[in-house]
């Protein structure tokens, strides 16, 4: 039974930051160990570093940034993540057709008003 209990405890450690959604700081913050202003601070975050939200109560939230978790204040955390890459636009598609010159279709390369054929 132990080793049941020490397989599942170590299952949960691993799996448990795959349930964090991702976040995005919004100030330089400091990460503190308990969710007041008075305890050890862990790290500090800068300003628009992606980390992983667990939950948020109150005036608190607990994350991680760089494999070291702790509290962060909520007014520094933005929900949703960084914002999507956006696609740019497709190119305009190349038309090729016959150019007219002053005496009927001209098919070939040129440059110029007027190209006519020889």
């Amino acid at each position: 039974m132990p080793r049941l209990l020490l397989a599942a405890g170590l299952c949960l450690g691993v799996a448990g930051p795959c349930f964090a959604d991702p976040a995005i700081t919004t100030a330089w913050s400091d990460m503190r160990s308990a969710p007041s202003g008075r305890s050890r601070v862990v790290q500090s975050v800068p300003a628009n570093a992606q980390i992983d939200l667990q939950d948020c109560v109150g005036d608190w939230c607990r994350a991680s940034w760089r494999n070291l978790a702790g509290y962060i204040p909520s007014f520094a955390v933005a929900q949703g993540g960084p914002p999507l890459a956006v696609a740019p636009a497709p190119a305009p598609p190349v038309v090729v057709a016959p150019a007219w010159g002053w005496d009927g279709p001209y098919l070939g390369f040129g440059w110029g008003y007027g190209w006519r054929r020889w």
